[in-house]
């Protein structure tokens, strides 16, 4: 298998697909700017239309994962210079409050936003259909114990899957890409001891809370990467859609090599990868970056229709400037 890159590589994929498939596409549930409505509007917008201009009906499922159990903020000795030697900040996303207080937390908040976003789509594409899934509700898969068991248990054996698979910049320490949160103060700093029959135990450095238990007895964290192969499995995806900083990072050989690795009989999928999004400052467009702006969908749709290159700038005419965020509409 290959990678499908930008708007070449969305074309020759729309001549491949049978529009049945099942895509995913994940988000962290804190936010929507321009760079992931690239990847939850735009290209599956463009794939449908131009897989209806192979003359096929676009019947695609996508399934949405809202990555609750991702690291709040990334913290670590230098997040850019070294992107693999990670850890939250505080917590993981399922426990982080909303800032705006209309919600129990800011998962329960972005989470109807993000859905609205993506459901825009059936006014266009009536066959599409979508399944939104919290990583945190995985825990009851089998599939998914025994891989975030792995991943507590040898992190090292996942950095030297990942050193092999990216041209980026790692430590030998810290290496860490799982780990539970704290049931008593909800924090991710500390001890997770795997022992034998899904059995785990955790120690606080925080509140210095200590419990032991069945692995579906606790809340977690656990790094894209790994978790990505939990995903693919689990919903047998067929296509995968991300953007073009997971691209640059090595994703689509990494995804193999965990494939290879930890799940052989999963089949690989399509990895269609979009344009990255920079703001006016040419700085990619991300939240954990505090570099954030909203797209105008529609404008922002025909500016990425047969753009070929791998990034774009998301220009002062692009920017959606009178956003009311309960009204989720927009028109292609």
């Amino acid at each position: 298998m290959k990678p499908y890159l930008y708007f070449e590589g969305l074309i020759e994929l729309a001549k491949k697909l049978k529009g049945t498939e099942v895509i995913h596409v994940g988000i962290r549930p804190y936010g929507f700017h321009a760079g992931n409505a690239m990847t939850f509007v735009v290209y599956p917008y463009l794939l449908c239309k131009y897989l209806e201009k192979e003359g096929k009906k676009a019947r695609f499922n996508f399934v949405v994962s809202i990555n609750d159990w991702e690291q709040d903020f990334l913290d670590g000795p230098d997040t850019r210079e070294y992107p693999f030697n990670i850890f939250p900040k505080n917590t993981s996303i399922y426990f982080v409050p909303d800032d705006n207080g209309c919600c129990a937390s800011i998962v329960d908040h972005w989470q109807p936003i993000i859905e609205q976003k993506m459901l825009g789509l059936k006014d266009t594409f009536s066959g599409v259909s979508f399944q939104f899934v919290r990583n945190s509700t995985l825990i009851d898969h089998p599939f998914c114990q025994e891989l975030l068991l792995k991943t507590i248990e040898n992190p090292r054996e996942q950095l030297e899957l990942i050193k092999a698979n990216s041209n980026k910049k790692t430590l030998q320490d810290p290496v860490q890409y799982a780990g539970a949160i704290c049931p008593k103060c909800h924090r991710a700093h500390g001890k997770t001891l795997v022992f034998g029959g899904n059995r785990i135990s955790w120690e606080c450095d925080e509140c210095h809370y200590k419990q032991e238990g069945d692995i579906k007895d606790f809340q977690y964290w656990w790094y894209h990467k790994p978790m990505f192969l939990a995903r693919i499995e689990i919903f047998k995806i067929d296509v995968t859609l991300s953007g073009g900083d997971h691209f640059s990072e090595g994703d689509f050989n990494i995804r193999k090599a965990y494939i290879e690795k930890y799940s052989p009989n999963t089949k690989e999928p399509y990895m269609l990868f979009t344009p990255t999004v920079l703001a006016q400052d040419g700085q990619k467009m991300s939240k954990s970056r505090n570099n954030t702006a909203s797209a105008d969908i529609k404008k922002f749709i025909k500016a990425v229709d047969g753009f070929t290159g791998k990034e774009i700038v998301l220009t002062e005419d692009l920017i959606e400037t009178d956003i009311y965020e309960k009204d989720y509409s927009y028109t292609v």
